[in-house]
């Protein structure tokens, strides 16, 4: 009984810790998109203020390259995170199965104790039944 419930607990905890996993994968991914729209907001004001200053418009060139690069890092970045946050969907999943193949398994031992228990009960009470009904046919008799 004692290692079943442990058992539980273990894979209780296992799906606990996939689900904090993926919650943190994704939240990563969430602030990195963020980071990226914030990254095309800046650069749109960027070249508002290129076009409007003759100093931006030869600073802008720099910018922009530096603006691609980061882009693109967070693109690789983003993309990287995606494909984690699939292997920890699966994570959870499969930590998920086992979980309830073990609530499963318990589940059913505990329905078969219960009806074992039901049945030895009612074993005791026709053998109660059966020992009153043959002393009264003694008793009858006697």
């Amino acid at each position: 009984m004692k290692t079943r419930e442990t058992l539980i607990r273990l894979h209780q905890f296992r799906v606990d810790e996939a689900r904090r996993k993926l919650a943190g994968l994704e939240a990563m991914k969430a602030d990195l998109e963020r980071k990226a729209r914030d990254l095309e907001t800046t650069v749109a004001s960027e070249q508002r203020r290129a076009i409007e200053d003759e100093i931006g418009r030869f600073a802008y060139p720099g910018f922009a390259r530096s603006v691609l690069q980061r882009r693109d890092n967070l693109s690789k970045t983003i993309e990287e995170i995606a494909r984690q946050i699939e292997a920890a969907h699966e994570d959870l999943n499969e930590a998920f199965r086992e979980l309830k193949k073990y609530e499963v398994a318990d589940e059913t031992i505990k329905r078969n104790q219960a009806q074992e228990r039901k049945l030895r009960e009612q074993a005791e009470s026709d053998d109660i039944t059966l020992t009153r009904f043959a002393g009264r046919q003694i008793a009858e008799r006697g």
